[in-house]
């Protein structure tokens, strides 16, 4: 009975330490940047036309166009400003940490079970900190959604195969979140599961199992739950729903790139990068793992699958974009807390190696220190980057001018936040300097948290301000009246204007020299970027002067927009 009591007194510990975890990364920051890219706005018209025009079964963007992705995410979107009030980023983006956090829980709770509390806690905390896991669970898309159920029906379905839970309602429940996934984003929500299970029940050579789970009666439950939806999506929007949502955003994404194709190799960096900071270890749990047979154990086995069919499979697949690669984190948190919590001091070249990786990070501490104290001496901490500049594609010389600049206006919380993570830097070269890797990672986790204050707190708002229409928009709304009509014309993404406008606005698309010669001033407004102003100012002088000009310049830093008060005939 006490030992009981412990082991649940444990549990709960462990899980009021992840919810304070994923607290301080997430929830500060899902209102701190307005919507700045072109996949936010996106996803939020359609959840902006739920609660408009209640439309939940086939939620739409600007109430007309079909959106690329089903609705469970902006179902959980419209949801949440049910219970808020409030139609926001924040309640937006709230979806995606919601089950970010969900996922972290599923991971600690299988960690557990197959590795004990330490891994179990460990893996969850490397999870919620990775980069591309951290940076979905504050973004408006649905990637994060898709990511909690596959991971959910890959956790049940191998606590079934374990025998980890016996009631047969189980099975039916494991059908049903296989089913949800679907709608989340598609196709991928059934593949990706299948595909994982298939390899895995085909490499132990059980065949009865794979026979039970394809004819359980569970999957008429996955059944009415897709072909539910994608029936009366199909009736509602025709060939228009079929072209977009599963031939181009599907088959023609895997076989021919629709827009996103890369070489087959393309995901070999970014599968280090975007996992940093636990990236780093990765090439020694990689390099363990072919040394090792994998085939002896059932949990390692399953995990190593899980990672490798999606790895293989999003590599196959001719559209590839970094973010697609998120399922794979998971297996790879549990994976990584294994190897880390059985590591000794290493000897001979993996000593090296440690150390190497401690040199780095003393070396990481030191630039740090000097920035921080190069900040405090010339009120200039930018000055360290100035080399980078030169080296970076335009766009992301774009952004790194924009940081540069205003680092000097984050003033003492930059510096503290420097000097913080410097110290963790040096005790973290300490411990891999000593083998303690163990202790490394714990302070790993804390330094995620420094870093992600001063990425999403700091760092990316400024470059939002650079980019998003929000407070371009508001100045519109206070200048237009909602029943005034508006209208926008010529070549930019829209989006983000349409849903700061809060109701749908008119678009014109006829040729310039059209719209010029039938553009009269007076109530009302216009809506376009500078450089169509100018063209049109050209070819009509008595074109009036812009009311309102956009400090954001859109998601391509090329498009700021202008406020005409005119009207088009």
């Amino acid at each position: 009975m006490a030992q009981a009591s412990s082991v649940q007194s444990s549990i709960q510990i462990h899980i009021v330490l992840l919810l304070a975890l994923c607290g301080a990364l997430y929830f500060p920051y899902l209102g701190a940047t307005p919507f700045f890219d072109k996949g936010e706005p996106r996803e939020a018209l359609a959840v902006q036309d739920i609660v408009q025009r209640g439309e939940w079964l086939f939620p739409l963007k600007r109430a007309t166009a079909i959106p690329s992705k089903p609705p469970l995410f902006h179902w959980s979107a419209a949801l949440t400003y049910q219970v808020s009030g409030t139609l926001n980023e924040a309640t937006i983006r709230f979806p995606s940490a919601f089950y970010a956090i969900l996922g972290v829980l599923l991971i600690y709770v299988l960690g557990r079970r197959l590795f004990g509390a330490a891994v179990g806690l460990l893996a969850a905390a490397i999870l919620a900190t990775t980069m591309i896991y951290q940076n979905q669970a504050l973004s408006a898309r649905v990637d994060m959604t898709l990511c909690f159920f596959v991971t959910a029906s890959l956790v049940l379905f191998y606590a079934l195969y374990r025998g980890l839970l016996g009631n047969p309602l189980w099975y039916f429940a494991l059908y049903g979140l296989v089913g949800l996934g679907t709608l989340a984003k598609g196709p991928l929500g059934i593949l990706l599961p299948g595909l994982v299970i298939a390899v895995f029940l085909a490499l132990k050579r059980r065949w009865d199992l794979v026979l039970k789970f394809a004819f359980h009666p569970g999957v008429v439950l996955a059944l009415i739950l897709i072909i539910g939806w994608y029936g009366l999506a199909i009736s509602r929007g025709g060939e228009g729903f079929v072209n977009r949502q599963l031939l181009s955003e599907n088959v023609s994404r895997f076989f021919g790139g629709s827009g996103h194709s890369h070489p087959v190799y393309y995901y070999l960096g970014y599968f280090f990068t975007m996992a940093l900071p636990w990236g780093l270890f990765l090439p020694f749990l990689i390099w363990d793992g072919c040394k090792k047979d994998w085939r002896g154990g059932d949990d390692r086995l399953f995990l190593l699958v899980w990672f490798a069919v999606m790895f293989v499979f999003f590599s196959l697949a001719a559209g590839k974009r970094p973010v697609y690669l998120l399922p794979i984190y998971p297996a790879l948190a549990l994976l990584l807390a294994d190897w880390l919590h059985r590591q000794v001091a290493g000897v001979g070249i993996r000593s090296m190696l440690f150390r190497a990786l401690a040199v780095f990070a003393v070396l990481t501490g030191l630039m740090l220190l000097l920035i921080a104290f190069g900040d405090l001496w010339s009120h200039n901490p930018g000055w360290f980057f100035s080399p980078i500049e030169s080296s970076l594609k335009p766009k992301d010389r774009a952004n790194f001018l924009v940081v540069t600049r205003q680092l000097a206006d984050f003033g003492w919380q930059f510096d503290l936040g420097s000097l913080f993570s410097a110290l963790l830097w040096f005790g973290m070269g300490y411990c891999l300097w000593k083998g303690r890797l163990r202790a490394a990672a714990q302070q790993l986790v804390i330094l995620s948290v420094v870093i992600g204050f001063v990425t999403h707190g700091l760092i990316v708002p400024e470059i939002a301000e650079t980019k998003s229409y929000r407070e371009f928009m508001s100045e519109v709304n206070r200048r237009v009246a909602p029943q005034d009509k508006l209208v926008i014309y010529g070549p930019f993404n829209s989006d983000p204007v349409i849903f700061y406008r809060g109701q749908a606005i008119e678009v014109d698309d006829r040729p310039i020299a059209d719209v010029a010669a039938q553009l009269i001033p007076g109530p009302g407004g216009v809506i376009m970027t500078e450089q169509t102003w100018q063209e049109i100012h050209q070819l009509n002088a008595q074109m009036p002067a812009p009311l309102v000009r956009s400090v954001g310049k859109g998601p391509e830093g090329d498009a700021p927009l202008v406020l005409v008060a005119a009207s088009i005939s």
